[in-house]
């Protein structure tokens, strides 16, 4: 067991990012000068992530320890790799950090994006194993952890080869080391990584920032949105809505999620070519739960059935996720009577006001969200009011959200029905929700909320 409570060294084997000596088989498709930003952007991702880990002492292993490259980027301690193939690089310094510490770990910079729950889980395991291996999905491993070294341990290994990961292990074992296994993690070397690294990113799978905007200034390749569109008896609605959705040729896919209608809302949204329609149980929360499920797109974007988006709308989605650290956003609202006109309909605007200064966006601002971080966050709670209220809060706790400049048109038919009534419930019923009234106690005073 490691008995001591001080920190553990994390070592960071890089090269000094520079054109033709870093990523050159990136290189082929990016050019030396873009291999090199991009591997200076994976060295970035992963010190921070390692700097940010309570308990770890980064320590930067490299060929050059006074490159200026290090001194750019701030590194305080850097240590020589020194001669002989990887294996004997890392067994001197993995020995080294091993002479005052009870464990180490070493890691390369080809994963940027890694869990900090990656490295939490590996710490955790050298508490009982003396070592612990993180695989890669093309066969070799982003991170070895040990509480001892034999001298010959990664002596002769094959590195760079689908059978790396499988000869370390065995190595370990034979070597009498009890092994503790992570989950598989990707890692980037070939062309034909960057655009699974690309997705994983758009849609929040992973959190790599300086990456993230490395790969933007290489190509800016469009997120895919997927449109979820609950609905419940719209058939006087549904087919224009969905119709202009997929004539704007902006969005991935449309999908249309029924809540039980009694009118003829599936039959008007399956007469639209390239809408998938779905059927669920009642209430928007499960309805866009189901939609969100079934989409294939990199981002979801939630727009209620009365509610059009604005001409822009596809831009700036994509200019509020050019922004790594937004996770989510909304549009502003502009809320318009439907029919005859009304002695309250300017009152309308007075429920658009919140969409301007709230940094909790309502499910009529057309909330759009990248679908890992959706997923991670466990879509939204499924209670029959205030859905959307709950999982922006959640949204907050996980990072930016951002509320664009274009605003979306929504129907004012519930509040031109019962105007002083409905003006009264909307301002109230946040209120009640934020002091713990339940949503069900809170749906029977709003009524039927679909």
């Amino acid at each position: 067991m490691i008995r001591s409570p001080g920190r553990i060294p994390v070592l960071v084997f890089a090269k000094p990012p520079r054109a033709g000596q870093a990523k050159t088989r990136l290189a082929v498709s990016l050019g030396a000068e873009g291999a090199a930003n991009l591997a200076r952007a994976f060295f970035e991702d992963v010190w921070a992530a390692v700097a940010s880990l309570p308990w770890a002492e980064p320590v930067l292993a490299t060929t050059d320890p006074e490159a200026p490259e290090w001194r750019e980027a701030r590194v305080r301690r850097a240590w020589p790799q020194g001669d002989g193939d990887l294996g004997a690089r890392m067994t001197r310094l993995l020995q080294r950090s091993l002479a005052a510490a009870p464990a180490a770990l070493a890691i390369g910079t080809d994963s940027p994006g890694l869990p900090a729950a990656h490295f939490d889980a590996a710490r955790q395991a050298l508490e009982s194993a003396d070592a612990v291996l993180g695989p890669s999905e093309d066969g070799g491993f982003y991170l070895l952890g040990l509480r001892r070294v034999p001298d010959d341990l990664l002596e002769g290994l094959p590195w760079s080869s689908e059978e790396t990961f499988e000869r370390t292990r065995n190595r370990l074992v034979e070597r009498g080391l009890s092994v503790h296994v992570l989950p598989a993690f990707f890692d980037v070397d070939r062309p034909e990584d960057l655009e699974p690294l690309r997705r994983s990113l758009v849609r929040g799978e992973i959190r790599a920032p300086a990456t993230a905007r490395a790969l933007g200034r290489l190509a800016a390749v469009p997120p895919r949105v997927s449109v979820v569109v609950p609905a419940l008896n719209e058939e006087a609605r549904i087919e224009s809505q969905v119709r202009s959705l997929v004539e704007s040729g902006s969005w991935h896919e449309v999908l249309v999620v029924d809540g039980g209608s009694g009118d003829r809302t599936v039959e008007r949204a399956r007469s639209v070519e390239r809408v998938r329609v779905l059927e669920s149980g009642r209430g928007r929360a499960l309805q866009m739960n189901a939609g969100a499920h079934a989409a294939t797109g990199d981002v979801l974007l939630f727009l209620h059935a009365d509610v059009e988006l604005p001409a822009d709308a596809f831009h700036q989605v994509e200019e509020a996720l050019a922004d790594p650290e937004v996770v989510a956003g909304a549009f502003r609202t502009w809320t318009v009577p439907e029919g005859p006109g009304s002695g309250f309909a300017p009152l309308l605007h007075l429920a658009d006001l919140r969409s301007r200064y709230s940094g909790s966006p309502y499910g009529d601002q057309a909330i759009f969200v990248r679908a890992g971080v959706f997923e991670r966050l466990g879509g939204f709670p499924e209670q029959p009011l205030m859905e959307d209220l709950a999982f922006s809060r959640k949204l907050r706790r996980a990072g930016k959200i951002r509320t664009v400049r274009s605003s979306v048109r929504v129907s004012g038919r519930r509040f031109l029905s019962r105007p002083l009534y409905y003006f009264f419930l909307m301002n109230l019923l946040p209120l009640l929700y934020a002091l713990g009234v339940p949503p069900a106690r809170l749906e029977r005073l709003y009524g039927n909320p679909r």
